[in-house]
């Protein structure tokens, strides 16, 4: 998942390369100069989980793989086994959840994980089972999602298993021949989309970003807070961290600091869009049309040929029950991809709000089946189920 759109609020990870700008235009600060004191935030505050809380497998799971591993003297066969272990998780053992940002135990409480969830639980097994592992930031196009009251622009993390073709048959360890990629959406890792590889320091930040936005999404702006301090402490180059703590500050109109802390993210990353276009509502709710107009400019021009771009506009007029609107963007959208089975449900939701259940079913049955992950082509179908209901009990009215 990633970071705040230009329309509400924020999330995630993951930042997507546009033309170039040159770090020279935004100014870097003196980070405690873009702190404030706790006290600032309203909101019930809790410890924030170490890195070692984050990574920590249970005694049970460290069982499991050890009575795993000594079930197998033979390398190719223990290797076989330990990897089909791990490769269940993004299979069928966990089922995927957007917002569930989890350390790794809780992960394998609650059975629910998003991809960054599952790449740390990947990279616990793996370092417990003695596999080199190393974070991915993958590249894929901005798109966002939405709850009530905040847009979240999403990323994607995975994990990259590392080959190790020389181990002995004694090493108690396993053998992998190649690389091997583990990723929870199979259909971001067949597009082969550009990935970098990324610290676990980095991870770390990310996760706490994502919590932040929990705890925003709560209206808990202090834990909030708390969750930025504790990014920044761990990786203070990471530019997505200032960009949503400058949105934690307009929102609670501290408007000169929220300038100076998106210029100090992109000091960090010029090729922002999202924390341009954020920049650029700052400047328009301040009065500095000219300056949010060139910028909005700037992010249009990289953003038009975009459909989720499309779709997040679509959703924010549903927001604002402006269903005609919604309708023109998501035909944009579909325009551009008629593949993305969320532009598909868009339409489905505009006119079920028009009271069209005809069309309404018709999208989402075109939903359903441009949906690539099992959870999307269920959650369609079982709204599809319950909008045939409401049409067949309407007949009978």
């Amino acid at each position: 998942m990633k970071i705040l759109t230009a329309l509400n609020i924020i999330f995630c990870l993951l930042l997507v390369a546009s033309c170039q700008h040159s770090s020279g235009e935004w100014a870097l600060s003196q980070q405690q100069q873009l702190l404030l004191d706790d006290a600032s935030f309203s909101g019930e505050t809790y410890p924030v989980e170490t890195a070692t809380q984050i990574f920590q497998l249970p005694d049970a799971t460290k069982t499991q793989l050890n009575r795993l591993s000594a079930s197998h003297q033979d390398l190719a066969a223990r290797s076989k086994a330990i990897l089909h272990y791990i490769l269940a998780y993004a299979g069928d053992s966990l089922t995927y959840q957007h917002g569930a940002t989890k350390t790794v135990s809780e992960t394998l409480a609650t059975g629910r994980a998003n991809c960054l969830s599952l790449s740390l639980l990947t990279y616990s097994i793996a370092r417990e089972v003695g596999i080199d592992a190393v974070f991915q930031d993958v590249t894929i196009p901005e798109y966002w999602s939405s709850s009530t009251t905040q847009t979240w622009l999403n990323g994607h993390i995975n994990l990259k298993l590392l080959q190790n073709g020389h181990l002995n048959q004694s090493s108690g360890k396993v053998l992998l021949s190649s690389n091997i990629i583990v990723d929870f959406d199979s259909s971001i890792a067949r597009k082969r989309f550009p990935a970098k590889i990324i610290s676990s320091k980095r991870a770390i930040a990310m996760f706490y970003n994502n919590k932040a936005a929990e705890a925003l999404d709560q209206s808990n702006a202090a834990q909030a807070y708390r969750y930025y301090q504790a990014a920044i402490a761990t990786d203070p180059d990471f530019a997505d961290t200032w960009s949503n703590l400058a949105v934690l500050y307009r929102l609670h109109n501290y408007h000169r600091l929220a300038e100076q802390t998106y210029h100090h993210s992109l000091a960090l990353d010029p090729n922002s869009n999202n924390t341009l276009s954020n920049l650029a509502v700052l400047y328009r709710r301040n009065g500095n049309i000219d300056a949010a107009a060139k910028l909005e400019q700037r992010v249009y021009n990289k953003r038009k040929t975009n459909p989720w771009y499309f779709i997040m506009l679509g959703n924010e007029a549903i927001k604002t029950n402006n269903q005609r609107e919604a309708i023109a963007f998501f035909q944009q959208a579909l325009a551009l991809d008629n593949n993305t089975h969320e532009a598909w449900f868009g339409l489905a939701s505009s006119y079920f709000a028009l009271n069209n259940n005809i069309k309404a079913s018709q999208y989402l049955e075109r939903a359903q089946r441009a949906a690539t992950l099992l959870p999307d082509k269920e959650r369609y179908q079982h709204k599809l189920s319950a909008l045939n209901q409401l049409s067949s009990l309407c007949q009978h009215c």
